[in-house]
């Protein structure tokens, strides 16, 4: 997969989407079945964007600065034309400068953001592992992980924050957090909230 900085097709949905997360998406207007098929041929990923004003069909929405890359891992197409994706999330990145064209469909020249390396869950925090394995293997019983993966605070504050029961609001807050530590931290202090 190719990632492009210049003319990178933002899609706004009034969902937040994590790096190494999964969302599957129904596809009807013609902007965005016409982007989805230019990423296809490409073969290269799309942004996805939190609408902070307007809709996710119609007239172009505003929409966060800081998105997720997604790369199509899955399509199918129904009779009726609606083209059913399913996306992975890649890299986080700001939007510096967005377009919106004729048919509506926003273009962004945008800074991909690194992920910080492996960073480990310290001891004080390792009760969020327990609670994620134990929701993971409640929710979907056969997946499979890696264990390497419950020691990296981003993996694990992201998953966290897929399931936690929350605003969407508060999930592009917490997208938008670069230290896991901290997004860890703020994790943990939603669910003493609750």
């Amino acid at each position: 997969m190719r990632t492009a900085t210049d003319n990178v097709p933002i899609f706004p949905l009034s969902m937040v989407l994590f790096p190494e997360g999964v969302l599957s998406l129904r596809v009807f207007e013609t902007r965005y079945l016409d982007m989805i098929s230019r990423c296809l041929k490409d073969d290269v990923p799309f942004g996805i964007c939190m609408i902070t004003e307007g809709s996710e069909v119609g007239l172009a929405a505003s929409c966060y600065q800081m998105g997720t890359l997604a790369k199509i891992v899955n399509w199918d197409q129904a009779p009726d034309g609606v083209l059913n994706i399913e996306v992975l999330g890649c890299q986080r990145f700001n939007i510096l400068q967005r377009d919106v064209a004729s048919n509506e469909l926003t273009t962004a020249v945008i800074q991909i953001l690194d992920e910080t390396t492996l960073t480990r869950i310290p001891e004080e925090l390792s009760d969020l592992t327990h609670m994620l394995k134990r929701a993971i293997s409640k929710q979907q019983p056969n997946l499979l992980i890696d264990d390497e993966q419950f020691n990296d605070a981003n993996w694990v504050s992201y998953r966290l924050t897929e399931i936690l029961p929350i605003e969407n609001i508060m999930r592009q807050r917490l997208l938008e957090i670069e230290d896991p530590i901290d997004r860890l931290q703020m994790v943990l202090g939603l669910f003493t909230k609750r």
